[in-house]
């Protein structure tokens, strides 16, 4: 019996066993994964926690991201409760115990290639590091791809407190975390470099790259998760894209 058709029958067999509920929702939950074996977000939402009061990055980060992305990004409030039991330390919250909260409050929302992002303004720590500015779950045989990205280290000032001040250098910061994240959550496996390089501090942070290496944008690009050409179809972003020539500038000043 051929193996095609061996799976065909399993296949079957499984799909009849369960319940008619539990079959829907198990081909659901099914990521749609491309040729190159990525799977290719429908839709990027960034939910702003409510905590949040400093958030005037928010819009020119949405625009830098439609800028590149494939997917069309939207933003949502998220007023999910942080509780005492979900901290890790007296000031820090447990990045894992806020990503399964999180997963459940959004369990409902879009599909099984929504790829969703919660901004806090709370500190974050993660075995073994002191403290995290973001972290992703999931790949491409997950149901879910989730990151959680702290705010706490990224703004200039207090993210908890209303204010208008670097909200572009702001924005650049999470625009490098997230674009970073959608990439390994899509199942991208190259190694640490350019954008995809792990920075330690925020020094760090600030002087990677806001870009691709050309081999890994030419694999997103061929999974439809990265644009052909930047900026097709949206508006321009300027803030951050002056902000982002400035950091490559400054990258390359440093490097002669």
């Amino acid at each position: 019996m051929g193996k095609g058709l061996t799976r065909g029958l399993l296949l079957l067999f499984v799909t009849a066993w369960l319940p008619v509920g539990a079959t829907i929702s198990w081909a659901q939950g099914l990521p749609r994964v491309t040729s190159s074996g990525l799977i290719a977000p429908s839709e990027v939402i960034l939910y702003v926690h409510s905590d949040l009061k400093s958030v005037d990055f928010v819009q020119p980060l949405v625009c830098a991201l439609q800028r590149v992305l494939s997917a069309p990004v939207s933003t949502k409030t998220s007023s999910l409760e942080l509780g005492p039991e979900l901290l890790a330390t007296p000031t820090q919250f447990d990045v894992e115990k806020v990503r399964n909260q999180f997963i459940r409050a959004t369990a409902t929302d879009g599909g099984p290639r929504s790829f969703k992002y919660l901004l806090v303004p709370y500190d974050l720590k993660a075995s073994p590091w002191r403290y995290v500015f973001s972290t992703s779950f999931g790949d491409e045989t997950t149901p879910y791809h989730v990151g959680v990205v702290s705010m706490a280290r990224l703004d200039a000032a207090d993210p908890k407190l209303h204010h208008r001040g670097g909200a572009e250098i702001t924005a650049t910061r999470a625009y490098k975390l997230i674009l970073k994240s959608i990439a390994r959550v899509a199942g991208l496996r190259s190694p640490d470099a350019c954008i995809l390089s792990f920075p330690r501090s925020l020094e760090e942070l600030d002087h990677k790259s806001s870009e691709f290496c050309p081999s890994d944008r030419a694999v997103l690009v061929a999974a439809q998760i990265l644009q052909p050409v930047e900026g097709q179809g949206h508006t321009d972003c300027s803030v951050i894209s002056q902000q982002r020539v400035f950091n490559e500038a400054r990258m390359a000043r440093a490097a002669e």
